[in-house]
């Protein structure tokens, strides 16, 4: 019983209760509006699953939480014209630091004009040591025993008739050209008294003339003085002289290299690549340089840059091109392959947008600036801190301009931004996604049912008249002294015909309940209705 009186309660609960099919009426816009509805709902309800799947990315700033004093620096930059025993990294900051000619955790990779690999570069510790000319006051363009060539047609006749040349490249204004002149004279003047002195020579050029200056632009001189080895009477050269400027070593390298059939032994030289005091060049004399590598720097606004700097020559400008391209160039520590990938895109993209890009220098003496805004920023994958990722977004602006008065420079000039920029990775809860598709259904079910109600027409008004049986009136008079008697008067009324028109039987009218009449000693009207016949009896 208990349990037949909760079932019951429990029914008398329910809030959508069933109507009969019979007082239904289906249409046929109907059916196409629920046609219309359900492909609706099928939408929505594939966009929002698919909604509750994908991952949402979340943007919060704050102020910088990082506690880190130095920040890292990576690069990787490649430059077709510039040779990597110029180049030199430098840095400095608004602390008042100053780094220049940085190599720790730098390499510098040797290429052509093509750029293609040609070999490692190492940063000489040891710096050149200087001769002291034996003849005092000798002057090296008037007394000097070296052969002096004015043009590229009497250089490239020279060459052609001597195993081995070695040519001094050089400007009179340079200083490290005016030390080294006294000394290249007198190695020359006691060469000429060696027996394989025909096989050897030594030449001078001066490039500030102006029959020189083809020649010296055709052999990719850019600094002075450029010592090159010029060996089997070709007039291209891959070799520079970077050993000691004093006699005896000139004089040394000299025996070194001289052919087989010059040499006292009759063996051949060692080749150029594997000497120490030879530097070489890229094929056709076109060096290029790839410099990478990583720099810690100061938490502040600051610069690193690239230019062409010589402990031991003095830089010809006009040949000075750092145009360049920049293969990487991010902040911070190097992310991995599987943490790049799971970077979100936007994040990803300002990570490292340098990437691939290249910048020409249109004309000579020209310095060229990039300004970068860094953001540092916080990936977090998951609520532990074991899984963020710390990396670093930046914009850039970028400009060259020519300035005669230094030497031509690539600036990366940096500024961190007092924020820190935090990206979270969250998913769509469960109780979200079955709220949106409980409002899915029943929105769509409300709009549509609404949209029924207002293009279906009105019901038409319908009739239903009930067929009546006659209705009988009888009157009986009251007799007098004076009158005889009378039978009873019985009219009969006919039966109301329904219309033809209506379809259906009209309802019946609502008929009042007759009142009696209260008795009198003269008149008695007794009323009443039997079977449908309403009869009236009245005396005299």
């Amino acid at each position: 019983l208990d349990t037949r009186s909760a079932m019951v309660k429990l029914e008398d609960l329910h809030f959508f209760r069933k109507v009969p099919r019979d007082l239904t009426e289906a249409t046929l816009a109907g059916g196409g509006l629920s046609l219309i509805s359900a492909f609706i709902m099928t939408y929505l309800f594939v966009t929002n699953i698919a909604q509750y799947i994908a991952t949402l990315h979340t943007t919060s700033i704050v102020l910088d939480r990082s506690g880190d004093h130095r920040l890292q620096l990576n690069f990787n930059i490649t430059f077709p014209h510039l040779a990597c025993r110029f180049a030199s990294v430098d840095v400095s900051d608004v602390m008042g630091t100053q780094i220049l000619n940085v190599s720790r955790a730098v390499q510098k990779h040797h290429i052509d004009g093509e750029g293609r690999f040609v070999g490692m570069v190492e940063d000489r510790a040891k710096e050149l040591v200087y001769g002291e000319a034996q003849k005092k006051g000798a002057n090296a363009r008037n007394d000097g025993h070296s052969v002096e060539v004015f043009d590229t047609a009497a250089f490239e006749k020279l060459v052609g008739e001597t195993d081995l040349v070695l040519v001094n490249f050089y400007a009179p204004w340079c200083p490290w050209c005016q030390r080294l002149a006294p000394v290249w004279e007198e190695a020359s003047e006691q060469l000429a008294a060696k027996p394989y002195a025909s096989s050897v020579t030594l030449v001078k050029v001066d490039c500030t003339t102006s029959s020189a200056t083809e020649l010296c632009k055709s052999q990719h001189v850019h600094a002075f003085p450029t010592v090159r080895v010029y060996r089997d009477r070709v007039t291209h050269s891959q070799e520079n002289y970077m050993a000691d400027r004093t006699q005896k070593a000139l004089l040394k390298f000299v025996e070194n290299n001289l052919p087989a059939h010059a040499s006292e032994s009759g063996a051949a030289p060692l080749p150029f690549w594997e000497q120490i005091e030879i530097e070489v060049n890229a094929p056709m004399g076109a060096d290029g340089c790839i410099i990478q590598g990583s720099l810690l720097v100061n938490r502040v606004p600051g610069n690193f840059h690239i230019s062409a700097h010589s402990n031991s020559h003095s830089l010809h400008m006009p040949a000075i091109n750092l145009s360049h391209v920049v293969h990487h160039l991010s902040f911070g520590r190097a992310l991995t392959l599987p943490e790049f990938q799971s970077l979100p895109k936007e994040v990803a993209a300002a990570w490292n947008p340098l990437h691939g890009t290249a910048f020409v220098a249109r004309t000579q003496n020209v310095t060229i600036e990039h300004y970068l805004k860094v953001v540092h920023t916080t990936f977090e994958r998951q609520p532990s801190p074991a899984t963020h990722i710390n990396t670093y977004q930046y914009t850039i602006n970028s400009h060259q301009y020519e300035d005669h008065s230094a030497y031509p420079a690539l600036v990366f000039s940096y500024e961190l931004a007092p924020v820190e920029v935090i990206v979270r990775l969250e998913q769509e809860s469960f109780a979200s996604f079955l709220t949106q598709i409980c409002a899915i259904v029943g929105g769509v079910f409300t709009v549509t049912g609404l949209v029924i109600f207002c293009l279906s027409p009105p019901p038409p008004h319908t009739y239903h008249t009930p067929t009546l049986p006659p209705v009988t009136h009888t009157h009986t008079p009251t007799p007098t002294p004076h009158s005889p008697p009378r039978l009873p008067q019985t009219h009969a009324y006919p039966t109301p015909t329904p219309p033809q028109h209506s379809p259906t039987p009209i309802p019946p009218p609502h008929l009042p309940t007759p009142t009696p009449v209260p008795h009198s000693p003269t008149h008695t009207h007794p009323s009443h209705i039997v079977s449908g016949v309403f009869t009236v009896e009245s005396g005299w």
